[in-house]
């Protein structure tokens, strides 16, 4: 019997030799477009409760990084990379509803926005699960982010362009990444991702009183297109 787990234990170690890819690493920049899912601003006032909302539009960006990949055999592969990535979303118009107790709408104003951005630089881990199919590679998974910059720059009444600084509060985001790449022999790929970030990022603004309080609370989606190679 002790001969028998012996062989099986060598038996499974060779298949999983035979079986297994070596490591292989690569870097890959691209083109994205990103969005921010800004949350509704609100207060109540003598009965009257104003909601400012921030309608936004995708705006383009680019990253780069570099990753480690590994497969567990010739169908299925993990990946884990880290990848600096230039944000945001395009600011369209600001718009305020003022409402009663009852709900009912009193008024309601629309400005809107032109050449205004909402500018964020982030750092982001992508750890995703894939399987090949003649190398093409469907993907899914999660992406840890680390938010280092934010902005706002547009133009005032002059037409000129003016930039305003903020300072990041909550700056963890969690993520979940759908996607798929396309590989050729040679290392070269190409791939394509989207990811939709669940946890709400925040300014830290300072109040007249020397406290601080949270500002602009965001959401992240962002669409990834990239290139790269393996080595």
């Amino acid at each position: 019997m002790k001969k028998f787990f012996i062989i099986a234990a060598m038996a499974v170690a060779a298949i999983t030799t035979a079986n297994a890819q070596e490591f292989k690493v690569g870097a890959k920049a691209g083109f994205l477009l990103s969005n921010v899912s800004k949350e509704d601003l609100s207060f109540t006032q003598a009965g009257i409760t104003s909601t400012a909302k921030t309608n936004t539009s995708f705006k383009p960006g680019f990253h780069f990084g570099a990753f480690i990949e590994y497969g567990f055999n010739e169908k299925l592969w993990v990946e884990a990379g880290v990848d600096y990535a230039f944000q945001g979303g395009k600011i369209k118009s600001f718009e305020v509803i003022e409402k009663d107790n009852n709900g009912n709408v009193l008024s309601r104003t629309k400005e809107d926005v032109k050449n205004t951005k909402f500018n964020t630089q982030q750092l982001n881990i992508p750890l995703w699960v894939k399987y090949d199919i003649n190398g093409f590679r469907p993907k899914v998974g999660i992406n840890l982010g680390f938010l280092t910059k934010i902005e706002t720059k547009g133009e005032n009444n002059e037409q000129k362009t003016v930039t305003e600084s903020f300072t990041p509060d909550k700056k963890f985001d969690f993520g979940l990444g759908i996607g798929a790449e396309y590989n050729l022999p040679m290392g070269l790929f190409f791939d394509a991702t989207f990811n939709l970030g669940l946890t709400k990022l925040s300014t830290k603004e300072k109040n007249d009183d020397g406290t601080y309080s949270e500002g602009n609370k965001f959401k992240n989606r962002v669409i990834q297109v990239g290139v790269g190679y393996k080595f």
